[in-house]
């Protein structure tokens, strides 16, 4: 038996017999669920990929060659194999170890993919340059091979017949949930039928590999002189599978074979996501992609609280009700279960279009569907929201066109950290003509505007966080307009702020007991002049409270406002820096760590009483 926590650098792999591998992998299996289950995680997609991971450190060589990881939170077995299973328990938590490459962590760890569909793009720019032998690996899954940057990426390396680029498809038929689209149906095809692919097997396992060398170049040859249907060999890739992906031996043995290639090579592994694991292997949803701590007998998660509703869950249940008596279309990019839009998909599946992994051609297929004059949803992540910025920009905004865009996950998400963070859309936002900008207090005013943006002949995009709240009955009729909202007034100083955090501000400012104003303002454009003009006219003093970058905020526009008007009273901010990179960890502690806890709105509060 191995101990995982001794670990220091991955050279005991290759070392350990065959039997020995296969003890590893089901050690790491076990190490995997009853860690994930304690801090919660990406569980599927890595109990998926052991195997691949192990035979990879087994046939490379990883002080001289590199592992890209397409997505980024399937490097669990990685992380465990370069000396890092001690630090698990603090997976995902402030300061502790991350769910995703973080080049800061490890030499072992090369690029650092939060977002999917990178690897090969940045692979040819690694063999690009450098001139000695390396060979570059990207291991690339749930359904990333189908977005459009790494087609790009593909269509590259497939014209350098010099490079020693290999790429690992670990097809497991998921994305977060079911894979989408023609390409999902073109590997259908490639993996074939049960018995071709055991055939292929046997062939694998006992053959000399000069035999299997010989016998796959001649397969390419016939199959080649009678049908063109394979996409990775059309584009000039050496094509190889499919195989089982959890069969080391087996996989080892390709690997050593596919390790002497001089060109580009695919190697099309089958993986069982969630593998080992009977709740995450049965689950078709995506539930078990990411999940919070959890019981492992029964799978189901900790601590759930069963009187609160996620705001994407309450987007999704306003679009099913709404739907009774609208008729619109509803489009998202691979986050049917995510966004929560599953019982909206399952009632209304003419009107509903998961496009898969694909950004860019969301937003333009939404604005194909608005110059229709036909209602149009897209439901984003802020994160990925940014992938399609020229799309939105010249597509949705330059031709004012009426889309309503959901921004989910909106602010500071959590422990998925840097690259998820929803930081940048207001900035985003900000620099396009036309687009609307909202964000809601709580989840009656969310839907109050999204029944506003119905009535708008302007595109929306209607900011959401990452969080739960209390369930209250809603008024699914409820609608607002585009002014602000005084919630309470004050004496001398005045916060302005938008979203969740002002239940917060109201609470603290509630315990302090002070005379200090508090104004919601939930549309950050177009900005309510009329308030505004009645908040410096009142109040010496103004503090603009954002959970977002300073370029491009509310805060800046407020400023520039008072510049054009000439007004005498002080705006302060309180954001974060443009250049702030926020980690991984709680929102508590991320929130504190960074500016946002009660002592320090006491300082903000400080200063400005001492400006008096």
């Amino acid at each position: 038996m191995i101990d995982l926590y001794s670990i220091k650098d991955p050279s005991f792999i290759k070392d350990l017999s065959i039997k020995e591998l296969k003890e590893l992998a089901k050690e790491i299996r076990i190490f995997l669920i009853e860690n994930i289950s304690k801090t919660g995680g990406h569980l599927s997609s890595n109990l998926g990929v052991v195997e691949i991971t192990i035979a990879m450190y087994y046939v490379f060589d990883p002080e001289k060659d590199k592992f890209l990881f397409d997505v980024g939170h399937q490097s669990y077995v990685h992380k465990i194999l370069t000396g890092r299973a001690k630090d698990f328990t603090t997976l995902r938590q402030y300061g502790g170890l991350s769910g995703y490459i973080n080049k800061s962590e490890s030499k072992y760890d090369v690029w650092e993919s939060g977002h999917s569909s990178t690897s090969i793009s940045a692979m040819s720019g690694i063999l690009k340059s450098d001139n000695s032998n390396l060979r570059v690996v990207s291991l690339i899954g749930d359904s990333s091979i189908m977005n459009g940057v790494a087609l790009e990426g593909l269509n590259y390396l497939g014209q350098t017949n010099d490079k020693r680029a290999i790429i690992i498809l670990n097809d497991n038929k998921m994305g977060i949930s079911k894979s989408v689209g023609a390409l999902s149906h073109a590997f259908n095809k490639l993996r074939g039928t049960a018995l071709n692919r055991g055939i292929k097997k046997v062939l694998t396992t006992i053959l000399p590999k000069r035999i299997v060398h010989t016998f796959h170049q001649f397969k390419r040859g016939i199959k080649g002189f009678f049908q063109q249907d394979n996409i990775f060999e059309d584009m000039g890739f050496d094509y190889y599978g499919p195989y089982d992906g959890h069969d080391i031996k087996s996989l080892i043995k390709l690997l050593k074979r596919i390790k002497e290639a001089k060109s580009p090579v695919v190697l099309h592994l089958q993986t069982i996501k969630g593998k080992g694991y009977k709740p995450s292997e049965e689950d078709k949803k995506g539930n078990f992609h990411g999940v919070p701590p959890f019981d492992i007998e029964t799978g189901k998660p900790l601590n759930k609280n069963e009187n609160k509703i996620s705001y994407s869950r309450m987007v999704g249940n306003f679009l099913i009700e709404k739907r009774k008596n609208t008729d619109f279309t509803v489009i998202t990019p691979a986050m049917k279960e995510g966004a929560k839009l599953d019982g909206f998909a399952e009632l209304y599946p003419n009107d509903f279009i998961d496009v898969g992994i694909a950004e860019e051609h969301a937003a333009v297929m939404s604005a194909g569907i608005a110059l229709s004059n036909k209602n149009v949803v897209l439901i984003m992540y802020s994160t990925f929201a940014q992938r399609a910025y020229d799309e939105l920009l010249n597509d949705i905004a330059r031709q004012n066109l009426h889309v309503i865009v959901g921004i989910d996950r909106a602010g500071l998400v959590g422990e998925d950290g840097t690259t998820h963070h929803g930081l940048y859309d207001i900035s985003m936002f900000n620099s396009m003509p036309n687009f609307y900008l909202a964000m809601p207090k709580d989840e009656q005013e969310l839907i109050g505007i999204f029944n506003y943006a119905f009535t708008i002949k302007n595109p929306i995009a209607i900011r959401y966080p990452r969080c739960s709240d209390d369930i209250a009955s809603v008024d699914y009729s409820y609608t607002v307009d585009n002014s602000w909202d005084m919630l309470r007034d004050g004496e001398n100083i005045v916060i302005i702020a938008y979203g969740a955090k002002l239940k917060y501000l109201e609470k603290y400012i509630k315990e302090s007991n002070k005379n200090i104003g508090l104004c919601n303002a939930r549309f950050i454009r177009p900005m309510d002049t009329n308030m505004l003009d009645n908040l410096f006219n009142k109040y010496k003093h103004i503090i603009v409270v954002e959970t977002v970058i300073q370029s491009g905020s509310l805060y800046e526009k407020i400023l520039d406002y008072k510049e054009s008007k000439q007004y005498k009273s002080r705006v302060y901010k309180h954001l974060f820096n443009d250049d702030s990179i926020i980690p991984h960890g709680s929102l508590n502690d991320l929130y504190n760590h960074y500016g946002f806890g009660v002592d320090d709105f006491n300082n903000v509060i400080k200063e400005v009483e001492n400006n008096d």
